[in-house]
């Protein structure tokens, strides 16, 4: 498999998984499928920023995906942020790149995905309707 230039040696790490199965990703804009632009790292959209405060830079060259539509779902309802984004699904496979398990404290389904350089992960994911839950029930 081959990954951009920008990452850094090791990276992906040794210790992931091949991508393979069923994930969930935000997305910023609504357009009726995704576009390359979704599939940005952290890396490409801010090259010359440094990374986040607990982000290595072999995690910025990654993107986020999620393997719970559940934990996706309660996130858009907490994250002022994500409120404004849709989700879509995928399958992956093999072909697509490497992923590990990355949770968060708010995020236990939270994965990096690194995605190989030549491939077009916007074909493997479509947009989906997710019925947000009314946050003001107690």
């Amino acid at each position: 498999m081959t990954y951009s230039k920008h990452f850094p040696d090791d990276c992906p790490p040794s210790q992931c998984d091949i991508a393979s199965g069923e994930f969930y990703r935000f997305i910023k804009n609504a357009h009726e499928k995704p576009q390359p632009k979704d599939f940005l790292s952290w890396r490409q959209e801010f090259p010359d920023k440094e990374c986040p405060t607990g982000l290595s830079e072999c995690q910025a060259c990654g993107v986020s995906i999620h393997s719970s539509l559940d934990d996706a779902k309660n996130l858009s309802l907490r994250i002022p942020k994500l409120k404004k984004m849709k989700v879509t699904k995928g399958f992956l496979k093999d072909e697509l790149g490497r992923i590990k398990h990355t949770p968060s404290k708010n995020e236990k389904s939270h994965h990096t995905w690194w995605i190989t350089e030549e491939s077009e992960p916007w074909n493997f994911f479509e947009i989906i309707v997710v019925k947000k839950e009314d946050s003001t029930k107690t």
